[in-house]
């Protein structure tokens, strides 16, 4: 039997863990500068556990970025290479 990603360190609801370089984020978001004093708080937890608080979500096959720009700023501040993902459905 083939074993399964193993996704027991990430955050609850994780479906996947991609490549951070693989996330596309749109150009809204991209004008946009996250809250500092926030912001903090996500880059503490991540060096304290070394994985995000909540997974980032993401558009099945796109890779469009769709919600969670503050953790992705915070996973490419602390340069992680693979970031944990729930997957938007919707067109």
């Amino acid at each position: 039997m083939p074993q399964k990603k193993q996704l027991s360190t990430q955050p609850k609801w994780t479906q996947d863990v991609v490549s951070f370089d693989e996330i596309i984020v749109p150009e809204a978001f991209l004008r946009t500068r996250p809250t500092p004093e926030k912001t903090q708080k996500v880059v503490d937890f991540v060096k304290r556990t070394g994985d995000l608080d909540e997974p980032l979500t993401i558009e099945k096959g796109s890779k469009v970025l769709k919600a969670g720009y503050r953790r992705y700023f915070v996973a490419k501040t602390v340069k992680m290479e693979k970031v944990p993902i729930v997957y938007n459905y919707q067109k």
